[in-house]
């Protein structure tokens, strides 16, 4: 199932960031076709793009809608640049509306291998540095968090062969430096969907505390025969109401944890078989309850304790915690596809700057630390290992294992998008190599 914050994507949304809202007014020539053509441009290569009349006039058009975009992404984030800080945000309050921020960040890729493949490596260095400014500030958001970590694996799916062919070649010192810096940036931000998980559980607390009230059972109630509706009313009260919101934030609170825990060991099976029990316990106190027939019933009624409260408050908690359940199963492993992507091109760039300086390659990956990395980075598909690494003469190759776990030795890349498209195509290493 979709999780709450795609379903709000589809819903209201709130414009993303100011510098961003005056790029996308600017865009020319990016509805229907053109902007369904713009994965196509960017999978051909950039002397191709430079013969081709309508993608060069395109990037023409919006010249200046990039420039905007460059700017915004120079910007530093406190984590609400894209979205404002709620205190209590619910299934009602805004998202962020990224849609215009794909369009652009595809152009810029596309105008960065256009401007290297006409030589002006400096042009598209920029475009490049901007794509990463941006990364970072996807990865520092925290308001609507997952919504902005999946925006943000989309973009580095993206921009990732685009980078990888700018570290080829004759990339300059300082470029090298500053693109190392930013992916560094985006790096430390990331916290293994931590702050995203405790967002939605706050955002799922928060709408039922909205939606179950007093007054909102009340309004049901008229809608009960008579008998059934003072029986109702003698039973849920205010103290009955807080019982229900307060268990159903544990419940949640669980949920969160467990979630948490899945995409911090990759482990998403580990957050179905949660879900699983947790749903199985609250579905047979459930069952218990009714089971208890309609004497019990009348004495609850008769009596309305705490105790009866307590328990058609577990009732009802049931039936709030099995609507809507989310589902990680594929997020998880795309989540550390892009955290492997990513720790594979800081790699490579260390290896580069590396390389620069001495005018050799490393033996191992640890002679880069700590000068050109705080640490390898680890490799999820593999136990937590540092990345693998293989020097070959003048040239090398970084790699992770990638989704199945096992090692190619980097003789088969990763097709990302097949395997999106069918989770069990995940042959392949996700690999840089020159």
């Amino acid at each position: 199932m979709k999780t709450l914050a795609l379903l709000l994507l589809l819903g209201a949304a709130c414009p993303a960031a100011a510098g961003y809202t005056e790029a996308a007014a600017a865009m020319k020539g990016l509805e229907g076709k053109e902007a369904n053509d713009l994965d196509g441009y960017l999978l051909q290569p950039g002397a191709v793009l430079a013969r081709s009349e309508r993608a060069t006039a395109l990037l023409a058009d919006n010249q200046p809608a990039l420039d905007l975009f460059r700017a915004a992404a120079a910007a530093q984030s406190d984590g609400y640049l894209f979205s404002p800080k709620v205190e209590k945000p619910t299934s009602q309050t805004p998202a962020p509306k990224y849609a215009p921020h794909i369009k652009l960040f595809k152009l810029l890729l596309m105008d960065a291998r256009v401007k290297a493949a006409r030589g002006q490596r400096a042009q598209a260095e920029e475009n490049l540095l901007a794509a990463a400014g941006f990364l970072v500030q996807l990865s520092a958001q925290r308001s609507f968090a997952i919504l902005s970590v999946m925006m943000e694996q989309l973009c580095l799916q993206k921009a990732a062969p685009v980078l990888a062919e700018s570290l080829r070649g004759k990339a300059g010192a300082a470029y090298l430096q500053e693109l190392s810096a930013r992916l560094g940036a985006q790096a430390k931000n990331r916290d293994f969907m931590l702050a995203a998980m405790q967002e939605e559980g706050e955002i799922l607390k928060n709408s039922i505390r909205e939606a179950v009230t007093p007054e909102a059972a009340e309004r049901e109630r008229q809608k009960f025969p008579l008998l059934k509706r003072l029986a109702a009313r003698r039973l849920q009260d205010k103290e009955f109401f807080d019982l229900v919101h307060s268990r159903f934030a544990a419940a949640t609170d669980e949920r969160t944890a467990a979630f948490a825990k899945a995409f911090r060991d990759n482990d998403p099976a580990a957050a179905d078989a949660f879900v699983t029990a947790q749903l199985g316990r609250l579905k047979a106190a459930k069952e218990e309850y009714q089971a208890r027939g309609a004497l019990s019933a009348l004495r609850d009624i008769a009596l309305a304790g705490s105790d009866a409260k307590a328990r058609l408050a577990d009732v009802m908690v049931e039936s709030l915690t099995a609507i809507g359940v989310p589902s990680y199963g594929k997020l998880v492993p795309r989540y550390h596809a892009a955290y492997c992507g990513l720790g594979v091109l800081r790699t490579a760039l260390a290896v580069k700057r590396y390389q620069l300086a001495k005018k050799r390659l490393p033996d191992a990956l640890a002679q880069l630390v700590p000068d050109y990395l705080e640490a390898v980075p680890q490799d999820t598909f593999n136990k937590g290992a540092p990345l693998a690494y293989v020097k070959d003469r003048k040239k090398f190759t970084v790699y992770s294992f990638g989704p199945d776990g096992k090692d190619d030795k980097a003789a088969l890349e990763l097709d990302m998008k097949t395997w999106f498209d069918n989770p069990a195509m995940s042959a392949g290493d996700i690999i840089y190599a020159e």
